[in-house]
């Protein structure tokens, strides 16, 4: 948009050939039309745009985890656009716009995280975990767990901060009453220090690791 300083144009809306000529805070400005775009909707088009749409509807509901597993580490682009990215491209059945949620995921740090999760879908939409902490580190052992509960359904996710500490190796958690008879998976949000680097004052950091561990088969149905 850009300021016209020519009286021709006046106080009047007009258009002149791709020129728009209005008022905006009080000053004559210009700007040109949109180009006529089309809308193509082949079939592949369709497919992609569902794709990303249901992409996008996920992240969107576990942003803040998201964005806190990254902690500003990020120097080109935000958590979101890197999540989006990488699942929009990596977790539907080929061919499809079916997602696979075992490969769905929410951060992509490396790091350690528990092992051998248990899931058990039990009555009252009670879902319990069992797990091995994968450690020995008591900083890693002394942080909470927490779950993110995904409807492989309905696409929906619940975050279940804390649940336990990492030692206590078992946990439970209530899905939404509407979840009832959908499949679910389950993925752990860990802290990892082993893996990081030393700061200068010699200080270990905090890292988020989030991973897929359990559910996403027909065994896994909320009751």
């Amino acid at each position: 948009m850009a300021i016209v300083q020519n009286p021709i144009t006046g106080r009047t809306r007009k258009k002149f050939g791709t020129a728009v000529f209005s008022k905006h805070y009080e000053q004559n400005t210009m700007r040109t039309r949109p180009m006529q775009v089309s809308n193509p909707r082949t079939e592949g088009q369709v497919m992609q745009r569902s794709k990303f749409a249901q992409t996008v509807d996920l992240i969107r509901q576990v942003l803040p985890i998201v964005n806190d597993a990254y902690s500003n580490t990020l120097k080109n682009m935000s958590p979101f656009n890197k999540i989006v990215s990488i699942n929009s491209k990596n977790i539907f059945v080929e061919g499809t716009n079916e997602i696979d949620y075992t490969k769905v995921q929410f951060c992509d740090n490396e790091g350690s995280n528990v092992r051998n999760v248990e899931l058990t879908c039990e009555d009252d939409q009670v879902v319990s975990f069992l797990w091995e902490p994968n450690t020995t580190n008591q900083a890693e052992l002394d942080e909470p767990v927490s779950i993110i509960l995904v409807n492989c359904i309905k696409n929906k996710a619940v975050n279940f901060p804390n649940v336990a500490l990492r030692s206590e190796s078992a946990a439970s958690v209530v899905a939404p009453v509407e979840w009832v008879g959908d499949m679910v998976a389950a993925y752990f949000n860990t802290t990892d220090y082993t893996t990081s680097n030393p700061k200068a004052d010699g200080s270990i950091p905090k890292k988020k690791v989030i991973r897929f561990k359990a559910g996403a088969d027909l065994a896994k149905n909320v009751k």
